[in-house]
């Protein structure tokens, strides 16, 4: 009996000590997936810091420490408190640093001056010298901001940005639009700066934002447009695709464009744990704490991949190969399933949303020829 009591004592504390610290790394990997989700789904406006700094500037290049988010190739803006400057492809010998070239300047720039890249190269369509309104749609959360961009075609595009940016994503293709005669709305949503806010101050991935894009198209119906075509950003293609799963607008869709589309969040959380070289529990986790967050027994509603969609017209959709918060593999697997509807066009090189950065001429040339053939465009313009 004496004996048999140390043991029982040990037992009982061995017991203990494992109960506690699986209780620890429940808590912890319960904190830590939260923290991840709120990466993901927390609103947040703050300009990008000024992460870049100039090494030498002439009158016609400039030299940059390097920054990985952005390819060395093609065309980008880069911006600082009192200045901005369109730049174009680095040259020479790469490393810690980049030259290239400054295609236009204004501002002033000076050696050591920190800067920073802006993929959009535009802020508004004025920078286009295209004239344009700033209206309000009518939404069940309120009144959403948009830019208008009037042409002569009934077919409207509704532009649609990505996660946590801005109406300026969609400017790059604007060029192309409006020399087709097709109308653009901009649209902003849920969430965005100068919109109302969602219920819960949270992004839902498509899951709630579609009823926005939803709210833009009756407005576009309401205002002239007999047709829509849809353009979608990263998040953006996500909306445009439950758009496309639910809404009875979607008989008034001729054609869809995507660049970088988030269809599958299963995907694109699980690269963001490999970067951060997290198990793959890990990223399950997380998982099943964003689709709790944002009101889904599971991410399967908003995953592409999974969903069957009622009706897939003629889909463009652009893909860098270096895209590094979208898996490419899970945006071959949509075309693949829907191989006479979906043409991927893929930018070597290119990270997210920057294939027309990378290759603006191939982009607008791609962009043009898929809307003629689709929307019957003669000589005088589409729609």
């Amino acid at each position: 009996m004496t004996k048999a009591r140390p043991r029982r004592r040990r037992l009982r504390l061995t017991l203990t000590v494992i109960a506690v610290v699986l209780v620890l790394i429940i808590v912890g990997t319960g904190g830590a997936a939260w923290y991840f989700s709120d990466q993901l789904l927390a609103v947040s406006h703050g300009p990008s810091a000024d992460n870049v700094k100039v090494l030498h500037v002439t009158s016609r290049t400039l030299s940059l420490t390097s920054d990985s988010g952005i390819s060395n190739q093609g065309r980008f803006a880069v911006l600082w408190p009192h200045g901005r400057a369109v730049v174009g492809p680095a040259f020479g010998p790469q490393g810690q640093s980049v030259t290239r070239p400054i295609v236009s300047e204004s501002g002033g720039l000076h050696r050591g001056e920190k800067v920073r890249y802006d993929v959009f190269v535009y802020r508004s369509p004025a920078d286009l010298g295209l004239a344009y309104r700033s209206i309000r749609y009518s939404d069940p959360l309120g009144p959403m901001p948009a830019w208008l961009i009037p042409a002569a075609g009934s077919t409207w595009v509704i532009s649609v940005h990505g996660l946590d940016s801005s109406r300026a994503e969609a400017l790059r293709a604007l060029p192309v639009l409006h020399n087709l005669g097709l109308p653009d709305m901009d649209i902003g949503y849920r969430n965005d700066a100068g919109a109302p806010s969602s219920p819960d101050h949270l992004y839902h991935l498509g899951a709630s934002e579609w009823l926005d894009l939803q709210a833009a198209a009756r407005y576009a119906l309401s205002h002239g447009a007999h047709s829509l075509v849809l353009y979608g950003y990263s998040m953006g293609g996500n909306i445009v695709e439950s758009f496309m799963a639910h809404s009875a607008l979607a008989t008034k869709v001729r054609a869809i464009v995507l660049d970088a589309p988030a269809l599958d969040w299963y995907q694109i959380l699980e690269l963001a744990a490999e970067q951060r070289d997290l198990p793959g529990v890990f990223s399950a986790v997380v998982e099943r704490v964003v689709a709790c967050r944002i009101g889904l027994s599971s991410l399967d509603p908003i995953d592409h991949l999974v969903t069957q969609l009622r009706s897939v017209p003629p889909t463009l959709l652009f893909q860098g190969t270096a895209d590094s918060l979208v898996p490419p593999r899970s945006n071959l697997e949509f075309a693949r399933k829907y191989p006479r509807s979906v043409t991927i066009e893929l930018f070597s090189g290119a990270n997210h949303v920057q294939s027309w950065n990378v290759n603006p001429g191939r982009y607008d040339r791609v962009l043009s020829r898929f809307l003629r053939t689709h929307l019957g465009c003669s000589t005088a313009g589409c729609g």
